[in-house]
C-alpha cells in the first residue's frame, strides 16, 4: 500500500534559535507513531525576508500572506481557516555568533504508513484527521524531548511550562493612580546571550527523538536544576544538581577496575568521592564539592531554601563534575 501524507503546520511552544543553514530544509522525525518530516521556512538571501516552507500540493495563498492585521497565533484562527500566515520566525534582541533565528514554526509533512495504531482507527475516518489526530495527542511530548535536547546541547532556556520573558512588567497586574490616569509599573529588558542550534545536531536530534532516545541523566538533571534556578526554586535547583553529581560518582565506582572496599548502593556522596580519592588517580574532588554535600543535606533533612548565591555555587559545581566525569552530553539513552 502507498503512504499517503498530509500538510501541516505547528507553532512551537517557544521559538528556537537556530542557525541559518537549518532553514528551507526538511528534517525526518517520528511523531509518536507517525513518520513524519519537518520541512522548516525559507529564507530568501536577497532580501533576508523568511517566508512559509516549500510544499508540493499545497495551493497557492494557502500560507498567506495576510493584508491587515493576523492573528497573533495559530490557534486563534478559525478551525476550518482558508488561509493561515503563521509568524515563521521571531527576531528580537539576543547576543549570537550571526546568521541566526529563532525559530517559531514549522512545516510538517504526516506520512501515514500502515502503523497498526492507524490501522485500528475508523477506515471511514477522514486521512487528514485520523493523522492530526494521533499527531495532536503526541506531539507536545514530541517539542518537550526536542526542547530538553537542544537546551542540553546549547543551553538554550526552552522550558515553555514555565517561560520567562525578555521583556516583563514589574509586579504585572500592579497600576497606581497618578494624576488623570492608571499607571504600571516600569519594565525590565534582558538581552540574553544564545547559541543557535546548527543542522547536523538539528538533524541528530529530530533522529533520536524520533527513536525515544534522551540525553543523559545526568544532563537531564543538569537542565532541570539550572530551569529551577532561574526561576527561583532554589531548594529543587540544589538536589537536582547534588543528584547530578552523584549518578556521575556512582558510575565511575561501578566501572572502575578496582574493588577494594567498594562502597555499597546506599552509601552517601562522601563515600562515593573518598573511595574514587583513594582509588582513582583521574578523581579529584571538585573545590566545592563539600559545600555543596553540606547544602545538599541541610536542604534535605533541615528543609532549608537556599540563597541564590548558594545554589549558583552548587549549579558551577555540578557543572564542573558533569563535564568532566560524565558522559559526553551528545551521547543518547
Amino acid at each position: 500500500m502507498t503512504s499517503q501524507s498530509v500538510i501541516a503546520v505547528y507553532e512551537l511552544p517557544r521559538p528556537i534559535w537556530v542557525t541559518y543553514d537549518i532553514l528551507g530544509k526538511r528534517f525526518d522525525t517520528h511523531i509518536g507513531p507517525v513518520r513524519v518530516t519537518v520541512v522548516t521556512p525559507e529564507l530568501d538571501p536577497p532580501t533576508g525576508r523568511i517566508g512559509p516552507p516549500a510544499f508540493a500540493g499545497l495551493p497557492d495563498g494557502a500560507l498567506g500572506p495576510i493584508l491587515g492585521e493576523r492573528p497573533p497565533r495559530l490557534d486563534a484562527y478559525p478551525s476550518f481557516a482558508e488561509v493561515i500566515d503563521p509568524e515563521w520566525c521571531t527576531e528580537y534582541a539576543a547576543n549570537h555568533p550571526g546568521r541566526a533565528t529563532a525559530l517559531r514554526t514549522v512545516g510538517l509533512e504526516l506520512v501515514a504508513n500502515c502503523d497498526p495504531q492507524l490501522d485500528r482507527l475508523s477506515a471511514h475516518t477522514y486521512l487528514p484527521d485520523k493523522l492530526l489526530d494521533i499527531v495532536g495527542r503526541y506531539v507536545e511530548d514530541w517539542y518537550t524531548r526536542l526542547a530538553e535536547w537542544v537546551s542540553v546541547l546549547t543551553g538554550q532556556d526552552l522550558n515553555h511550562h514555565h517561560q520567562i520573558y525578555p521583556a516583563r512588567l514589574l509586579g504585572p497586574g500592579l497600576r497606581a493612580w497618578g494624576g488623570n490616569n492608571w499607571r504600571s509599573t516600569s519594565s525590565t529588558y534582558d538581552i540574553p546571550s544564545v547559541r543557535p542550534i546548527e543542522p547536523d545536531q538539528w538533524r541528530t536530534v529530530l533522529h533520536r527523538i524520533g527513536e525515544g532516545r534522551r540525553p543523559p541523566l545526568e544532563w537531564q538533571l543538569i537542565l532541570a536544576g539550572a530551569s529551577a534556578l532561574d526561576r527561583g526554586h532554589n531548594r529543587r535547583a540544589v538536589i537536582d544538581f547534588a543528584t547530578a553529581i552523584e549518578v556521575c560518582l556512582t558510575r565511575l565506582v561501578q566501572d572502575s577496575t578496582s574493588s577494594a572496599n567498594r562502597p555499597g548502593d546506599k552509601s552517601t556522596l562522601p563515600n562515593w568521592s573518598e573511595w574514587l580519592d583513594a582509588h582513582e588517580p583521574a578523581y579529584k574532588a571538585d573545590e566545592g564539592f563539600a559545600d555543596l554535600v553540606d547544602l545538599r543535606n541541610e536542604t534535605v533533612h533541615r528543609g532549608i531554601n537556599p540563597s541564590y548565591e548558594q545554589a549558583r555555587a552548587a549549579y558551577e559545581c555540578a557543572s564542573r563534575v558533569v563535564s568532566t566525569h560524565g558522559r559526553d552530553r551528545e551521547e543518547c539513552v
